[in-house]
């Protein structure tokens, strides 16, 4: 006769890490959470500090103080996830044709009222040079030097031209013998402010990645006695 007792129920099974389980690996999922907890927290704050404008209990200038460090860390963190992005390969480039020269004056322009508002001097000299590369990718890298411009002086000296590939050592391949050439100088009237920058820093990555990413953009920067000196080569020129 069959017993009609149920066997016991399996154990289930359990979910066991492998042995050789790694952080390495997980680095960008990592700074993606990070830096979204970050981009979160901010937010609410904004909104707390801006819920006490609107009831007196603190003045715009009070809110002014108090925002820009919170924005500061939105900013970082959004650089961050920017780097992530890129180097994964998440970013789908369309190459077209673009002056170089337009894209650092819209960007000098957009940022025009508060660069005055900070007391920073900009000079510039930019003749057109035309590029073959994706344009979303050539102004954040255009607003990326900016960014690192400004933790380094408030004076700020851009240059923008073409130079022949033969004149240039090591230029690399160039469509029609140009390479393009952006140049930013930086100094400070604060002696202290530039001993006190830091050579590196998210935005320089940043700076790098995108020119990685691109694949055809080479940056270089030099400290100098008053300030530092960047120069970005563009390979894919367009012209005679």
């Amino acid at each position: 006769m069959l017993s009609t007792t149920p066997p016991p129920p399996s154990p289930a099974p359990s979910r066991v890490e492998p042995a050789d389980w790694r952080l390495a690996p997980h680095w960008p999922d990592l700074a993606v959470a990070v830096t979204t907890q970050a981009v979160d927290s901010v937010d609410h704050l904004l909104r707390g500090l801006a819920l006490l404008v609107q009831r007196g209990r603190l003045s715009e200038a009070e809110y002014h103080i108090l925002a820009q460090p919170a924005l500061r860390l939105k900013r970082c963190s959004i650089q961050v996830q920017q780097i992530v992005r890129l180097h994964s390969g998440q970013v789908r480039q369309t190459h077209e044709k673009i002056d170089l020269a337009q894209i650092v004056e819209s960007v000098l322009q957009e940022r025009r009222d508060e660069l005055a508002l900070a007391g920073v001097t900009v000079v510039r000299q930019l003749h057109p040079v035309e590029l073959l590369i994706d344009p979303t990718l050539a102004y954040s890298l255009v607003q990326t030097l900016l960014e690192w411009g400004l933790q380094h002086g408030n004076l700020l000296d851009w240059r923008v031209e073409p130079r022949a590939v033969d004149s240039v050592v090591g230029a690399g391949a160039a469509l029609g013998g140009l390479s393009g050439w952006l140049e930013l100088s930086v100094a400070s009237r604060d002696a202290d402010t530039a001993a006190a920058a830091r050579e590196d820093g998210v935005v320089w990555l940043l700076a790098q990645q995108l020119a990685r990413t691109d694949g055809g953009i080479v940056l270089q920067r030099d400290r100098r006695p008053n300030g530092w000196h960047l120069r970005a080569q563009f390979r894919r020129a367009v012209g005679r």
